[in-house]
């Protein structure tokens, strides 16, 4: 029998990951930055500046800047605060990033042993994202973050159904931990599966509430798709969560 669950409350997830068309977007972004060089900036100005340029081929370039650079400065590969020189607003981290980025898109047919540079590039790339992921977990004001909920559910299971993710924050939004909602999905693994997560109006709750976490975790290199709803740990995983006290 499906149950439904109503969801009161949740917290919000960042609106996008590190997908290719995304990863084509940063590269002009630091292209443009890099232009400007010396100039004094501000975050505003990056935005105003890509929408002069139509730079993110959109008619909302302001609006994605928006949407990317909050998780490029979570992860350390931005630093935007107060007034910078353009060509400092990526990191050292970040312009690694986009140098693997830039270099698998040169990537093209005729490369001589195509398939083993884009491996290896890829997995460079997979190293950069996971190096931003620990970033992020040592800084405090992150650590509430929904991404160390689904890697503890990951870590303590391997495979979940994400299912199981949104559950557990239904329990977290009732004051109990991680611990509690793992305790119980063991116990109970195929009602939560069943179940049904609802808003207030009774309209389903959205699939972004995990499938930007879902993206990044693929993208990084830590998780593979089992089916729609399921997920499972790499053998990389096993390294990065060596790397970070979860």
């Amino acid at each position: 029998m499906e149950v439904e669950v109503l969801i009161k409350d949740y917290k919000g997830v960042d609106g996008t990951s590190l997908s290719s068309s995304r990863c084509a977007q940063i590269i002009r972004v630091y292209e443009m930055l890099e232009e400007l060089g010396a100039k004094v900036i501000t975050y505003i100005d990056i935005q105003e500046e890509s929408v002069k340029r139509h730079l993110l081929g959109t008619t909302k370039d302001s609006s994605a800047i928006r949407t990317i650079f909050p998780l490029l400065k979570k992860i350390g590969f931005v630093n935007y605060e107060g007034m910078f020189p353009a060509k400092s607003c990526f990191t050292e981290l970040g312009t690694q990033f986009v140098l693997a980025c830039r270099a698998l898109n040169n990537i093209s047919d005729e490369t001589p042993h195509k398939e083993e540079i884009m491996s290896r590039l890829r997995a460079i790339k997979q190293k950069i994202q996971c190096q931003g992921l620990i970033h992020m977990f040592n800084d405090p004001e992150y650590q509430n973050h929904n991404i160390w909920v689904a890697l503890k559910l990951l870590k303590e299971f391997s495979t979940i159904h994400w299912n199981e993710f949104i559950y557990t924050l239904t329990r977290l939004g009732h004051d109990e931990t991680v611990e509690d909602a793992i305790s119980y999905i063991k116990s109970h693994r195929e009602k939560v599966y069943s179940m049904t997560f609802v808003k207030p109006d009774g309209s389903p709750l959205s699939s972004t509430c995990y499938t930007y976490i879902r993206s990044y975790l693929e993208e990084a290199g830590l998780i593979r798709k089992i089916s729609t709803m399921e997920s499972s740990l790499t053998e990389d995983a096993k390294i990065f969560y060596s790397q970070i006290d979860l």
